[in-house]
């Protein structure tokens, strides 16, 4: 992980924590109305950013993914509920759990290019909702607003700094961030790729190749039902498939499918530089996680 995911872990851990800790000290002052609405909204914030940041880190296994977001934001929900009454405990279980199960999804599905992006836009959200939360405790505890609220340029303020300490820290995530089983790089020697078709994932889920270098690729079913791999808006020269299968496909475009336990191969010179998607087609594998990424450089 990069210092800034560092970062923003721990930041998310100490926000939570002390929204914990004012509803415990303050749990006397707090309605039990305010009490569901914290435990309920911290568990469901939290479960969306830790979701997505381990939907990221463990994009080839959205289960460990879900189980690790889901009991995060769950954990958040209930010590924050617990000082409240019963029903703040129950608001708060499942609003972490429907948010960690979310967050996962997210964090899987999004594209390679965008997940930068899409850490910092859920962190920044996480601080504009604790800072939401600290205004309407201090409001149940004082009956008006603190000094730190009076002035709206200082809440702006602080998320500025946040924003400017997270891009001076660099990338969000290294290079080793993902399994080194799912990236392949370009290899000058021999340009024949390997991708392995699983439930539902790609192994690997991001490839490396070179323009004007023609280029082998394979994908081998090891999963129990059908697959396929298309490349997204991918127009490459000097096309040969050695399928099977014809899906009626124009000439330069690449598709492969594989029954269970079958491999299929074509080769390509690519044309273009840029980076494309390459998914599965058959509905409803896509969306459970089956694509990846293919840069030509």
């Amino acid at each position: 992980m990069g210092t800034t995911l560092y970062l923003i872990f721990l930041t998310v851990i100490l926000l939570s924590f002390i929204i914990i800790g004012k509803t415990i000290y303050n749990r006397k002052k707090i309605p039990s109305m305010t009490g569901m609405m914290i435990a309920m909204t911290l568990g469901m914030s939290t479960g969306l950013i830790i979701g997505v940041i381990f939907g990221i880190l463990f994009s080839g296994d959205l289960f460990i993914a879900t189980i690790l977001g889901m009991v995060t934001g769950m954990a958040a929900g209930f010590l924050a509920g617990v000082p409240v009454s019963v029903i703040a405990v129950l608001d708060g279980l499942l609003s972490g759990l429907m948010g960690g199960m979310m967050g996962a999804m997210l964090g899987v599905m999004i594209a390679t290019e965008h997940r930068e992006a899409i850490i910092k836009i859920m962190f920044f959200i996480f601080v504009a909702i604790v800072l939401i939360l600290v205004y309407m405790i201090q409001k149940e505890i004082n009956g008006n607003e603190t000094a730190f609220y009076r002035n709206p340029l200082v809440p702006v303020a602080l998320i500025g700094l946040l924003f400017f300490v997270c891009n001076q820290t660099g990338p969000v995530f290294t290079g080793n961030d993902s399994a080194e089983q799912n990236h392949s790089g370009h290899n000058e020697s021999d340009n024949r790729l390997m991708i392995k078709a699983e439930e539902y994932d790609f192994l690997p889920n991001n490839i490396n190749i070179k323009v004007g270098e023609t280029v082998t690729l394979s994908i081998k079913n090891t999963g129990t039902i059908e697959h396929d791999l298309e490349i997204v808006n991918f127009n490459p020269e000097n096309v040969e498939k050695n399928t099977s299968h014809n899906h009626g496909e124009a000439a330069n475009t690449i598709h492969l499918h594989a029954a269970p336990g079958e491999k299929q191969t074509v080769s390509f010179t690519p044309a273009e530089q840029g980076v494309y998607r390459f998914v599965c087609t058959i509905p409803g594998h896509k969306e459970s996680g089956m694509f990846g990424t293919m840069e030509v450089s």
